[in-house]
């Protein structure tokens, strides 16, 4: 009888911290209920005006951005002197991938075209301009992204900053690509072996013969594989 009712009083005590709980609720809504609908208000209108941002504004730069870099990308590929400064700086009827990357900051394609505008300094030996258009390069294109970090590697590489190299060759040989990414870690491996560390050295090698078999046979790593097992200690 003495279990039962305290197990009476137990549960009478929670219903009454419950009521007690759901009560405190219902006052401060009661009073704070403007504040709280104002917030939610204020919510509601910033999700709306993304929304509104995204579909009425964003989108028309992405596309006139998108059919403005057509040309200067032509003219890139075209690689002569001539060609390459105009890809940069434009025509009378064209805008280059500076005005692109100035006049459409938030886009996509203006992102691409710090990337392009990189290399055609890289081409036309303005290293100083080449890295810093790279540089901004954002990683919204995992296949462009990889290809950037590698000649922000060759940059540093030529400018004699081995510790940067590396840092960059390091992150491009994260890609997949099968041409690209077995040159890079091939590069890795000879920063490696500038420095003396030949057990990375040997792991560079190994990664391109157990992931990109063709390449290494067509590069001859073999090699250098030997070579970095010969000095491993």
């Amino acid at each position: 009888m003495a279990n039962t009712e305290t197990l009476g009083s137990k549960k009478n005590e929670q219903v009454q911290e419950n009521e007690n709980f759901v009560t405190k609720i219902l006052l401060f809504f009661n009073k704070y209920q403007n504040v709280i609908y104002g917030v939610v208000i204020g919510v509601l209108v910033v999700i709306l005006a993304i929304l509104a941002f995204n579909r009425f504004y964003l989108q028309k730069k992405n596309a006139e951005a998108s059919a403005q870099i057509v040309q200067p990308i032509k003219w890139f590929t075209q690689g002569d002197t001539a060609s390459l400064k105009k890809s940069l700086e434009g025509d009378d009827e064209n805008d280059g991938f500076l005005d692109i990357a100035s006049s459409y900051k938030i886009t996509k394609t203006a992102n691409t075209a710090n990337y392009y505008a990189g290399l055609a300094y890289m081409k036309l030996g303005q290293k100083d301009e080449a890295l810093e258009y790279l540089t901004k390069f954002k990683k919204k294109e995992d296949v462009l992204w990889y290809a950037c970090q590698a000649a922000i590697g060759d940059l540093y590489d030529d400018q004699g900053d081995e510790g940067k190299a590396i840092s960059y060759y390091e992150k491009a040989a994260k890609g997949k690509d099968p041409f690209f990414t077995p040159i890079t870690l091939f590069k890795l491996g000879q920063m490696y072996e500038r420095k003396g560390d030949w057990k990375k050295a040997l792991d560079s090698y190994e990664k391109i013969e157990k992931d990109f078999y063709n390449e290494y046979n067509k590069m001859s790593i073999a090699q250098y594989v030997e070579r970095a097992k010969a000095n491993v200690k």
